[in-house]
């Protein structure tokens, strides 16, 4: 994601996205959550697909995801749920503000 991020390749930064979102979902071993990586895949691709991405990705965001990845892997679950949920917060807020190249 990082890579594909500092390109500002939207196309390949979104599929990377939601394999990583996927593989959360898959992994949290929750029939629940597994059960929302469609609804979460389509709101990935809404996102860009609907001019609601900036040009490039939010730095921050990347940094994010970057964190979660490093909190699961030191099996730290406070910290992952800490950026788990600032990343929500980020997406939330950029489509309420509507983050676009434009705006």
């Amino acid at each position: 994601m990082v890579v594909h991020g500092r390109s500002g390749n939207l196309d390949a930064y979104l599929l990377a996205d939601k394999v990583f979102h996927q593989t959360l979902l898959e992994a949290s071993g929750n029939e629940m959550f597994r059960a929302l990586n469609d609804v979460v895949a389509e709101v990935l691709a809404g996102r860009t697909q609907h001019g609601l991405m900036p040009a490039s990705p939010n730095p921050a965001a990347i940094e994010l995801h970057d964190e979660v990845a490093r909190a699961i892997r030191l099996r730290d679950e406070d910290a992952a749920e800490r950026a788990m949920r600032a990343i929500i917060d980020e997406a939330a807020t950029a489509v309420i503000e509507g983050d676009r190249p434009d705006a």
